[in-house]
């Protein structure tokens, strides 16, 4: 269940300003904590920022100096509307509070939710009422520019101390200097009380990691339109040589919508099982996930709080992830677009290959696209696939009747394209490697790639729709 915690910033009053006071609930150590800034305003500001935006991203940065297990970070100008329920991160200016009134002399709230003392959300309005300005010093009763005006920076910092799960010290007992006092005062940067908050909080956490930079496909990524019964999308992966692969799959939604995708999926749930269809694991909302921290220790923690994310070690052989929105007797599964993402960490002596995504290959961007990472040093040889027609053979209704691929490198220029395999000049060496498609309509294309970012885009002839399959195998011999 999730909690939902209030916290306003008065606007009277000085104090006299020794110890912090904590919520009582903090974020997923190791984790990036995306804040999306939404404070847009023409108006001209006294000091060093020329937008409340970059002037909140400031705030960010100050307590990011004193966190050594977690990461604020900032989303300029986001196209994210703000919602108390969304699971995003954000910052803006309104006149009530999500519906609720201010209150009298309060100059900002702060909503933050948490479920298991874990914090999944945290909000912060800025009351549109306050004449906001944006300076360095004590409050300025009168000035050049906006006399009067109260400083956004100052109130920023203690709103994200709220943010990062700190209180009020003087309202619980304290006598200390602090940003984090209740009432507004000449104070404008953090004080030592703050950061010794700020240091207890995320002082200490797991050691951070890094995956191996090895000569593996170490990443995929594949996005598409997920709707429910086969529309759904469907990664498959196979762990190749002797020995287990440890992987970390993530399904992402909600997070796209900071990209500017704005029928993004809420709630993906992701499920994955082996060759004989036994479920291996299954995840929704990754930061309650008994691995959530080694995930985040990565650098691959999911942005969004309801976004999944497994961390697996898995043994050679063949696997599926499904993933789907979050459905349960109350609540229908919603269609949006998603993303499918396996992160090969090479920690073990296995590795995962021959990667394929069945997804909705529908018209404009909502065709299917498959990204791949070459990792190491050297040349890769690959072959990459757009299976549409055969997929009737296994039991689909509407497979995407001709297929055409695109393969481009990571600053989106055209490396290779296929329509009808056959055709191709890389037709023979295909059909040698064994690699031929079983359709003539479907796509396929041989490259050697150098180590960097590729995409595979699959979309329909003649503007053609229909469920697809996007492969990439990787060619190279295994260890």
């Amino acid at each position: 269940m999730k909690t939902i915690v209030l916290f306003a910033l008065a606007l009277l009053g000085a104090q006299p300003l020794f110890g912090y006071a904590l919520e009582g609930q903090s974020w997923t150590l190791n984790r990036t904590v995306e804040v999306q800034l939404s404070l847009s305003s023409s108006r001209q500001l006294t000091g060093q920022f020329r937008t409340f935006n970059q002037s909140a991203a400031d705030a960010l940065s100050k307590w990011n100096a004193h966190l050594a297990h977690l990461t604020l970070r900032p989303v300029l100008n986001s196209p994210v509307t703000p919602s108390s329920d969304d699971d995003e991160n954000s910052a803006f200016f309104a006149d009530t509070v999500f519906g609720d009134s201010f209150g009298s002399d309060v100059l900002a709230v702060t909503l933050t939710s948490q479920r298991n003392g874990v914090n999944e959300e945290s909000d912060t309005a800025f009351n549109t009422a306050v004449d906001w300005d944006s300076y360095d010093g004590p409050l300025r009763p009168g000035g050049t520019i906006h006399p009067g005006a109260i400083d956004l920076h100052r109130v920023a910092l203690h709103e994200f101390g709220h943010l990062l799960g700190l209180d009020h010290p003087d309202e619980a007992g304290q006598t200390v200097s602090a940003i984090m006092n209740s009432l507004i005062s000449d104070i404008y940067v953090l004080q030592p009380d703050d950061i010794a908050g700020a240091r207890y909080l995320y002082g200490n956490g797991p050691t951070e990691q890094s995956s191996v930079n090895a000569p593996v496909l170490a990443n995929i990524s594949t996005r598409a339109l997920v709707g429910t019964g086969e529309n759904v999308l469907i990664g498959g992966f196979i762990v190749q040589g002797s020995e287990p692969a440890t992987v970390i799959l993530r399904a992402i939604g909600y997070s796209l919508s900071a990209k500017g995708i704005f029928n993004a999926l809420q709630d993906p749930v992701m499920t994955v099982y082996n060759s004989r269809q036994q479920r291996v694991a299954k995840n929704d909302d990754w930061f309650v996930g008994p691995d959530a921290e080694t995930i985040a220790s990565y650098h691959l923690d999911p942005p969004n709080s309801i976004e999944s994310a497994l961390l697996l070690t898995l043994q050679p052989g063949e696997y599926t992830a499904v993933i789907e929105g979050y459905a349960d007797q109350s609540t229908m599964a919603q269609p949006g677009i998603a993303l499918f993402e396996l992160y090969d960490l090479h920690t073990t002596g296995g590795r995962a290959g021959n990667i394929s995504t069945r997804g909705q290959v529908l018209s404009g961007d909502n065709v299917l696209i498959g990204g791949f990472i070459v990792g190491g040093a050297e040349n890769k040889p690959v072959v990459v696939r757009a299976i549409g027609p055969s997929l009737r053979n296994s039991g689909v209704a509407f497979p995407l009747a001709d297929p055409k691929l695109e393969l481009r490198d990571g600053d989106g220029d055209l490396l290779q394209s296929n329509d009808n395999w056959a055709q191709g000049p890389d037709a023979r060496a295909i059909q040698r490697e064994g690699f031929a498609p079983t359709d003539a309509k479907e796509s396929a294309l041989s490259a050697t790639l150098p180590p960097g970012q590729y995409t595979a885009i699959v979309s329909g002839a003649k503007g053609g729709t229909g469920i697809g399959l996007v492969e990439v195998y990787d060619m190279s011999d295994v260890p």
